[in-house]
């Protein structure tokens, strides 16, 4: 016991054991976890207990506006969100319409690949998903507004009466927070939910809070039903409710290292100046070489110049500073600002692949390829492909061109560029022959549709059957070695195989 437990054991011996017991637990996990403990090591370090909510509190808008600011004026930043929508989106992630009647196939393709599905008219549905890719690693999180449109667009040649408009975060008012509402519900940081909490309603203001234009009905924020919004960001602590810039964990060392280049920069034109001081013990000594016009005292040396110093005259060399350590001191910062951001590996982010080999950079691919997949299947396709799959298909019932068979949908994203393609190529084909990977797994890893595929091949084997051309990667007519077949080089022939009753492997 301490003093001052031996002093309240005699009138509050509750309150006095509930004391110890504390200190003690608080000295078991000292003892047993070294972070927990007090002292030299974890002096001055600061962490809040708040949930994922009160965490973020205030922040998130500093940090998106630091955010901008680097994409802005900040070449690393820049390119970190230009390669992670690059990688992500490609060319887009596009649904398997080919097992689709032929009605929703021509409705999607008039409104997705042209820009009748942007209310803003910019972008067709790959360019909105990059725009929400870059929107939602800078911000943290974007916003899609569902558009209604009338009939009369659609007689105007709107392909559905309904568009996507992309916000961002700004939009949600951040006075809407720590409020109850009638039913039991609550309000946090712009996002309604309900007793039980489930989303219900996004509380928007009419214009962006930036904006140079007022608008005449006020600045007072709307309640939007969460069925017209999708809100869109990765969540990385349970209890979630938006999301913080992905340049967080490495705003500061962008910063400083900006800072240093500028630094660096300015040491290197230093270095690339000579300087030459002379001195003239009694004043009569002629000038060393011609003087430029400017400023006649002093000399402009030309290249190869000789000259003979008159006596008493002392020339001194400014020796510049060197700046050999500036390339290994970079290379380690821009690792580190690497790791620090979604599907961005060092390579990625310099374009500098001096230091890998083959199997090197594979390596780092396959490590950043994770987190594409992740941003691709955990966050884009569940929370912006699904939800704009299902509202266009409630587009088309306005239009009553609805089939029961439109109803799921299969997404294909691009596949990873192949570092070496005859190895990987070679890769591809062995799993094919042992039935590792299905044809139709394979074609949609690189990023294509199985039946649009399939049916292009057959199309085009019958044309050049038709026109008498043999191409000798055609697998019917030549070997694997490029040898005609014949009666003694047959073409193989697929022999039935009993089904064990399991489906073929799902594609995500």
């Amino acid at each position: 016991m301490y003093w001052l437990d031996r002093l309240t054991h005699g009138v509050a011996p509750r309150w006095t054991l509930r004391r110890m017991q504390a200190r003690r637990a608080a000295q078991i996990v000292a003892r047993h976890y070294e972070a927990a403990a007090a002292g030299r090591r974890t002096q001055g370090w600061r962490w809040t207990t708040g949930d994922a909510a009160a965490s973020m509190g205030t922040a998130l808008g500093t940090l998106r506006h630091i955010a901008r600011d680097l994409e802005r004026n900040n070449g690393w930043a820049k390119s970190t969100l230009r390669g992670l929508a690059n990688r992500v989106i490609g060319w887009g992630i596009m649904p398997d319409t080919e097992a689709m009647p032929s009605t929703v196939r021509a409705r999607w393709e008039a409104w997705a690949n042209t820009t009748a599905c942007d209310a803003d008219g910019r972008q067709t549905f790959a360019g909105l998903q990059k725009l929400a890719i870059k929107t939602m690693a800078r911000d943290g999180e974007v916003l899609v507004r569902r558009r209604w449109r009338t009939m009369a667009d659609v007689e105007g040649g709107l392909p559905l009466p309904m568009q996507l408009q992309l916000l961002e975060p700004d939009y949600l008012d951040p006075l809407k927070d720590g409020l109850t509402t009638p039913g039991g519900g609550r309000i946090v940081q712009g996002i309604e939910f309900d007793a039980i909490g489930r989303r219900v309603a996004y509380w928007m203001l009419p214009e962006h809070p930036g904006s140079s234009f007022v608008p005449s009905r006020g600045t007072a924020s709307g309640r939007i039903p969460a069925a017209e919004v999708l809100h869109i960001f990765p969540a990385d602590r349970v209890g979630q409710v938006r999301g913080p810039s992905s340049f967080a964990p490495v705003v500061l060392t962008l910063k400083d290292f900006d800072e240093y280049e500028d630094a660096a920069l300015m040491k290197q034109k230093i270095a690339a100046c000579l300087a030459v001081i002379t001195s003239d013990v009694d004043g009569t000594s002629p000038a060393l070489g011609s003087t430029t016009t400017e400023d006649p005292s002093i000399d402009r040396l030309e290249p190869g110049m000789i000259l003979n110093a008159a006596p008493g005259r002392s020339v001194t060399v400014v020796d510049p500073p060197s700046v050999s350590e500036h390339g290994p001191f970079t290379q380690t910062m821009l690792r580190k600002i690497a790791a620090g951001m979604p599907a961005t590996s060092y390579e990625d982010l310099t374009g500098d692949y001096s230091q890998v080999n083959f199997s090197s950079a594979r390596m780092g691919r396959l490590r950043a390829w994770d987190d594409v997949e992740d941003w691709r299947w955990l966050v884009l396709v569940p929370q912006f492909c699904d939800p704009i799959w299902a509202w266009f298909l409630q587009a088309m019932a306005v239009l009553e061109e609805v089939p029961t068979r439109a109803r799921t949908i299969e997404w294909t994203a691009p596949a990873a560029p192949m570092i070496d393609p005859e190895k990987e190529g070679l890769a591809y084909q062995r799993n094919v022959r042992i039935g590792a990977l299905t044809w139709p797994e394979m074609v949609r890893e690189r990023g294509y549709n199985p039946t649009r595929q399939l049916r292009e091949i057959s199309e085009w084997n019958k044309k050049f059957d038709a026109a008498g051309v043999v191409l000798d990667s055609d697998p019917r007519t030549t070997s694997q070695q490029g040898q005609p077949r014949d009666a003694a080089n047959p073409a193989p022939v697929a022999e039935p195989v009993a089904s064990n009753g399991n489906g073929a492997r799902g594609h995500r």
